[in-house]
């Protein structure tokens, strides 16, 4: 029958299709400068209708040969006026105008996704008080387990608005809107749910359009509650997460996580591990699992032919979108990996391109908001990559006598990896070498087990003990990927630093062109694989990474853990160093600790107990020995303080308190403790106060640590008339406005860094803040939301700094001064 043998017989590989690739990168360009170009939008929009216009009438003069050059132009000009007036309709939106005055509001919103824990400091409770920021767990939200947590946790809710009273006066309205939100009512909100809620409102700025934050007034009130098909999937997540609880806590939250997206019980280790490892795309929900649910429909149904089975996956995959819930990242892999299962079940490998430009077309006509969303821009890369690369690649491989299924298995992880390495690049600062032999290794394993919990998770809520029984039989798959991240995440140099600014984007880009290019050549392919073998057998194992970090001569390291500090001292002792603090992700101040190729802690000081600076603590000690840990006065949390002794129980780690006039040598390095001398009480944040400080001083350089000091520890230190002076300032309080003027001048600093997040909701670091600095004649002002990773070095002129990533050989040098005396 001619559909069978349509699904059978082999075709010689057709042509490439790229007409429609233009007009969809017309159509991505179009919408960045609707977005980009906010402040003439409307002249923008003008200027597209006259291009649109001018298209239209030489489409008539010019016969064919100007038809695709008009084509590109008239879909250039549609996105960009299609993206101006989204974003001049969201910025009239009235609930946008009513924030720029910091209007009080009271509005209606739809929840669009579930609360999500927000790391923030501890509040300022008395002594003894477990004053809890948020979940300290990695989790999003709250288990049964964690109501405590979360009657003191900030959350963040997305949200979108349907009614909006101002002044008075009750109007609708369609912004995004993002809650900050305290206490367990908010927690237990769940998606598609209406509330009631009121606050004051101010702008979010960032958001691809204009939207809003409300801090909001008491608890939210519900107005509606979940849909019939809400409450169906939350059923069935709840039962999946008990099947789960059948194996050990690794296997069981990656269960959760491939099936469902539910990352709540993937414990920070394995996501570190994970994320180095390239396999964060198996802990959540990706275009690689719904083209499995996709791809298990048309083998289950093709009997019934394309048309039958096209429209049965399409079903499968609508009823996953319930289950993980409709996130835009989820609606793109829904999106992209229907493309790449239908083409190549359907054995219609030419239409796959076209169909993947039509949907970038059609997807960013519909928002032109994801022209700036990273995920869509991987999704398409990946996608693309399975079209255009992993085709031949697989050809090539079963050429050289491979067996079809084990060419596709090797080739479809390289060429997806190879594809989104540059925007991987572009937001982690690094390149993972491991990645692509981890895909390839767990490749095999996927399916099996995302079908295996699929069963697990369809079974679940009708009879748990088959649900648990599933899971086991999941559990040695789930736990080959486990142990595959966790194995090559700990290589040598299993990631190297790469400049995340857009020239070390668009140079890592040509390189891999380049080197697919050479690839095509036998000669110089044989070239290419001696050169990495050379690189893998000499190059990795001497760890000689030619971007240049860490430099040589560094003395502190400042590392980007966003809002929060995790200092690095260098002892001048290899692989051994002094850490100040640990930041509020274990995940972040690991990969910090392991570029600068840190074992061995030989102090681990934490200045207070605030989620900012001790939260990131499983991660600092992860794989590493610990000689010592020093505590500040600070006691203000019992789960803080409960974190630091069962580090140092695990690490056999005495616990020690630093208070003023002791003097430690480790290496290169000496100490001094400055303050405080007395404990804080009745200050506008007494843990912040009761920070401690001390000067480290290394091969001459004197750096001056301050914790979260305000304006009260300042004073104090000035009132005793210690020495504060150094050449270097940790500035206070992530750049506070609470920052004395006599301070900074005290300490006279060439250099102040600032450890801080990026779009933090404190307004850190201060306008005010920085000012001072400069009055102070700071010559050199270093912050690790702009810089990244930063370091202070040794250099022949003097105090030098370098920041990660910044250019080509990955760091930004500044020499500022000698270090012979004051």
């Amino acid at each position: 029958m001619p559909v069978r043998r349509r699904w059978t017989e082999p075709e010689a590989p057709p042509p490439i299709d790229l007409r429609l690739v233009l007009p969809a990168l017309a159509v991505w360009a179009g919408c960045l400068v609707g977005l980009w170009a906010t402040a003439a939008a409307w002249w923008v929009a003008g200027a597209g209708v006259v291009v649109a216009a001018g298209c239209g009438v030489a489409a008539r003069v010019g016969g064919r040969r100007v038809a695709g050059l008009i084509a590109v132009l008239a879909c250039l000009s549609a996105a960009t006026i299609l993206a101006a007036v989204r974003m001049q309709a969201a910025a009239h939106d009235p609930i946008v105008v009513a924030a720029g005055v910091g209007d009080w509001v009271t509005v209606d919103v739809v929840v669009t996704g579930d609360p999500v824990a927000v790391r923030t400091r501890f509040s300022a409770a008395g002594p003894g008080a477990d004053a809890v920021g948020a979940a300290v767990d990695g989790t999003n939200r709250p288990g049964l387990a964690d109501g405590a947590r979360a009657a003191e946790g900030r959350w963040r809710i997305a949200a979108r608005a349907v009614d909006v009273t101002v002044r008075g006066r009750t109007v609708r309205s369609g912004a995004a809107v993002t809650i900050f939100s305290d206490g367990p009512a908010w927690a237990s909100l769940v998606t598609a749910q209406t509330i009631r809620t009121s606050g004051t409102a101010a702008p979010d700025a960032f958001g691809a359009l204009p939207g809003v934050t409300i801090r909001p007034h008491g608890d939210p009130l519900l107005i509606a509650g979940v849909p019939w098909w809400g409450a169906w999937a939350g059923s069935a997540r709840a039962a999946l997460a008990r099947s789960a609880g059948a194996l050990d806590p690794d296997r069981g939250g990656l269960l959760r996580g491939l099936v469902v997206g539910d990352t709540r019980g993937i414990g920070p280790a394995l996501s570190g591990d994970a994320k180095t490892a390239g396999l964060t795309h198996l802990v959540a929900v990706s275009g690689t699992h719904m083209a499995v649910v996709s791809g298990a429909v048309f083998v289950l149904l093709r009997r019934f032919g394309p048309r039958v089975s096209s429209i049965m996956a399409a079903g499968a995959l609508a009823a996953m979108v319930v289950l993980v819930g409709p996130e835009p990242s989820v609606l793109r892999s829904v999106v992209m990996g229907m493309i790449a299962v239908a083409a190549a079940v359907l054995g219609r490998p030419r239409a796959a391109l076209p169909a993947l430009s039509a949907a970038v077309f059609t997807l960013l006509l519909i928002d032109p908001t994801l022209a700036v969303s990273v995920g869509f821009a991987l999704s398409v890369q990946a996608t693309a990559a399975l079209v255009l690369l992993a085709p031949p690649w697989t050809r090539a491989l079963q050429r050289r006598g491979m067996p079809p299924g084990w060419a596709t298995l090797l080739a479809l992880p390289v060429a997806a990896h190879i594809a989104t390495m540059p925007v991987i690049a572009s937001i982690s600062g690094s390149v993972s070498l491991v990645a692509i032999p981890a895909n390839i290794a767990v490749a095999p394993v996927v399916a099996p087990a995302l079908l295996l919990g699929l069963a697990c998770l369809i079974a679940g809520p009708w009879w748990p003990q088959a649900g648990a029984t599933i899971a086991r039989i999941d559990g040695p798959l789930l736990g080959w990927i486990t142990g595959t991240a966790h194995r090559l995440a700990r290589w040598p140099s299993a990631t190297v630093p790469w400049p995340a600014s857009p020239a070390g984007v668009l140079v890592l880009a040509g390189l891999i062109v380049v080197a697919l290019e050479l690839t095509r050549h036998r000669r110089l392919r044989a070239a290419v694989l001696a050169a990495a073998l050379g690189a893998a057998v000499i190059v990795i194992p001497a760890r000689v990474v030619a971007i240049g970090w860490p430099v040589d001569g560094w003395l502190m390291t400042v590392c980007e853990v966003g809002q929060g500090d995790a200092i690095v001292l260098s002892t001048g002792v290899e692989g051994s160093a002094v850490v100040v603090d640990t930041g509020p992700d274990p995940d972040a101040i690991d990969g910090c600790l392991r570029r600068l190729g840190v074992t061995s802690i030989a102090l681990l000081v934490i200045t207070h107990l605030h989620v900012d600076h001790v939260d990131g603590l499983a991660g600092a000690i992860r794989g590493r020995t610990v000689g010592r840990i020093g505590l500040g006065p600070d006691r203000s949390s019992s789960s803080g303080l409960a974190a630091i002794a069962a580090a140092a129980d695990a690490k056999g780690a005495p616990v020690f308190p630093m208070v003023p006039g002791q003097a430690l040598r480790i290496g290169e390095l000496s100490i001094d403790v400055l303050g405080p001398s007395d404990e804080f009480y009745g200050t506008a944040s007494d843990p912040n106060n009761d920070s401690v400080v001390f000067r480290a001083t290394h091969r001459g350089v004197r750096m001056l640590l301050t914790g979260d000091i305000e304006r009260e520890a300042q004073g104090a230190l000035l009132a005793a008339h210690v020495d504060l002076r150094a050449e270097v300032l940790k500035q206070p309080h992530h750049g506070s406005s609470k920052l004395l003027p006599e301070f900074v001048e005290a300490v006279d600093p060439q250099v102040a860094v600032i450890g801080v997040g990026a779009g933090n909701d404190y307004g850190h670091p201060s306008d005010a803040a920085l000012q001072i600095d400069r009055d102070a004649g700071v010559t050199t002002i270093l912050r690790t939301d702009v810089d990244g990773d930063v370091q202070v070095c040794e250099t022949e002129a003097g105090v030098g700094t370098v920041s990660r990533g910044a250019s080509l050989v990955g760091v930004r040098g500044r020499v500022v001064a000698g270090v012979s005396g004051w």
